[in-house]
């Protein structure tokens, strides 16, 4: 699992310029992923199945469903000692690597922090605001995350108006750039871009019209846990421009619970703020009274151990509190229990407040006034 995560990270940095695709040579694929589908091909074989890890394009497509579901057709994926048999490796939906894979692909302590996509990004996004300096870079980083969070599909003109508004012009170039795409033809639904209106972003049209007669909204943290529905229809002709899916996997699809707690926090009159020095939490509380992380992990086993190397900027807070998903308990109602017997019971895992965003939200309704804590 650790080489086939590996293998996806290196095929998308890959592919990611443009200028390569992905082929069926043992000379170009990234030597992690041929070992693992050389191992996959051994599992297949020992329990008495064809071979049906060989083709680099099954084994990928197979990535963008759960380990242990039908479609791998692997006996051992399903055992209940496998604890990565919830795990999708790849976004259904935008097609790159998710969260657990990059979590997956630095288990060995082999693979660096660099080539996990959420980091570079991350480090993208920073090195681009540092160049306005001081505090200014610490605006900056939360106004484009609250961009990205808020109007992953906005008309340009509207962008324009944002960096205006958040000073933030001298990065337009950047921004426009390595941040958004046009919205091609392809995903409109009769001629017009569809707004979710659950989580803002584009929905795309869809093959089965009778359940998605108006697109379907491609975020995970949104789709199946709300019927589709459409706020806004807007004309192309408008230049319209869409996160493109780095963001919208990583930033957009997180922020619908991390602006949840925010705008909470906010509307009960709580001295808040959002993704503080540059993300060293999702939410701060009283400054570094209480500091507040959304999580949205498919697997909760992950999430532990991802934990367990580092607890990250929430070390600086008194108060460190872990939001889960709701939409995951739901699915996975053993999701807090599984991932706190999973996370350190000593150092600064076991300092963690484990809450649903739900019961996060309770909290902060119940806080009185700013200075409580």
């Amino acid at each position: 699992m650790v080489l086939l995560a590996q293998g996806i990270l290196r095929q998308y940095d890959r592919v990611l310029p443009g200028r390569e695709i992905v082929r069926q040579e043992d000379s170009t694929l990234p030597p992690e992923l041929y070992q693992a589908m050389c191992k996959l091909g051994r599992l297949y074989i020992e329990e008495g199945l064809s071979d049906r890890a060989a083709c680099v394009h099954t084994v990928l497509d197979n990535a963008r469903y759960s380990l242990g579901g039908d479609r791998w057709q692997l006996g051992v994926f399903s055992q209940l000692d496998f604890r990565f048999s919830s795990v999708t490796l790849i976004d259904p939906d935008l097609r790159v690597p998710t969260s657990d894979c990059a979590e997956i692909a630095n288990l060995s302590g082999a693979f660096g922090e660099d080539n996990v996509i959420e980091h570079r990004l991350y480090t993208q996004l920073c090195e681009a605001t540092e160049r306005l300096g001081g505090r200014r870079q610490h605006k900056a980083y939360t106004a484009l995350r609250q961009l990205f969070g808020r109007y992953s599909l906005i008309v340009e003109r509207q962008l324009l108006d944002y960096l205006l508004e958040n000073d933030l012009t001298p990065l337009q170039r950047m921004i426009v750039e390595n941040f958004f795409n046009l919205v091609p033809d392809i995903w409109l639904v009769d001629g017009l871009a569809h707004r979710c209106a659950h989580c803002g972003t584009l929905m795309r049209s869809h093959p089965n019209k009778k359940l998605f007669s108006q697109g379907r909204c491609p975020i995970r943290q949104c789709i199946g846990h709300n019927s589709p529905k459409v706020s806004e229809k807007l004309d192309p002709k408008d230049i319209l421009r869409i996160a493109e899916p780095r963001i919208l996997t990583y930033w957009t699809g997180p922020a619908i619970d991390e602006l949840a707690i925010f705008d909470t926090a906010r509307q009960n009159k709580l001295n808040t703020e959002l993704y503080p020095e540059s993300d060293l939490c999702d939410v701060a509380i009283n400054e570094r009274a209480i500091g507040i992380d959304a999580k949205s992990y498919t697997s909760p086993v992950t999430l532990a151990l991802r934990l367990n190397r580092s607890i990250g900027g929430l070390i600086h807070y008194r108060r460190r509190i872990l939001a889960v998903s709701d939409r995951l308990i739901e699915d996975n109602p053993s999701y807090i229990s599984t991932l706190i017997s999973t996370l350190d019971k000593k150092g600064d895992p076991a300092s963690l407040e484990i809450m649903s965003v739900s019961s996060v939200i309770d909290f902060l309704k119940k806080m009185p006034y700013a200075n409580q804590t």
